[in-house]
């Protein structure tokens, strides 16, 4: 055994365990946000009537939440069909599969870390390497892409909730993301931007797709 093997190879466990118990706190951290997200946001998409606010609890798929409660506000109030929710879930979907991809080649070039030779360690990691330079730049540019219209659906969202301090919460989402839960999750029964509610429903074909007039919400009427 080689000493540059035995080198990477103590250095990748000590990594690996220094990185497990630092990463503890952080991941309860992640697993606290994620669940006032996802409740705020299933909250918020029951009472206004939204089809399968359940998607809120689903990774990828809650984007869609968010879209539909951006197109649903646009809707009421400017009377524009918006597609934000569909945009909004074909990007997160073509995100997380190049992630997975760049993960996945990540972890290619690990395994070939732990080669006896040198030589043909660094051969056996050139292809890895090239895949994952090659991501980088279209999942760079997705990724921006889907966090502007993230951001502006969130702005959407938080101005239907609270339109004094919409400007406020979006600020802080952006340079704080780990606000933003918390924002979604204490504003949840607000409907401070919304239209007030009429007596009869208001979606009458055609629907637009987020509306779910199958029950009473409380806030159909909105639709």
């Amino acid at each position: 055994m080689s000493y540059t093997y035995s080198y990477i190879s103590d250095a990748m466990a000590n990594g690996l365990l220094s990185g497990i118990f630092s990463g503890v706190p952080t991941t309860l951290i992640g697993i606290a946000t994620y669940v006032l997200s996802a409740l705020g946001l299933y909250t918020i998409a029951k009472r206004r009537g939204l089809n399968h606010p359940w998607l809120a609890w689903i990774p990828v798929a809650s984007a869609w939440i968010v879209g539909s409660l951006s197109d649903q506000y646009r809707y009421v109030v400017n009377g524009e069909n918006k597609s934000k929710r569909k945009v909004l879930l074909t990007l997160n979907i073509i995100t997380t599969v190049l992630s997975l991809v760049m993960i996945a080649c990540g972890i290619g070039m690990v395994a070939q870390a732990f080669a006896r030779d040198e030589e043909a360690m660094v051969r056996a990691m050139i292809g890895p390497l090239v895949g994952v330079l090659g991501l980088c730049l279209p999942l760079a540019g997705v990724a921006i892409a889907y966090a502007v219209i993230y951001y502006m659906a969130l702005y959407d969202i938080f101005k239907s909730l609270d339109p004094g301090n919409c400007v406020l919460f979006l600020v802080l989402s952006i340079v704080f993301s780990v606000t933003e839960p918390f924002f979604l999750f204490f504003n949840r029964n607000k409907d401070g931007g919304m239209p007030p509610r009429r007596p009869e429903p208001v979606c009458i074909p055609p629907e637009p797709d987020w509306c779910d007039n199958s029950q009473d919400t409380g806030n159909t009427d909105f639709l």
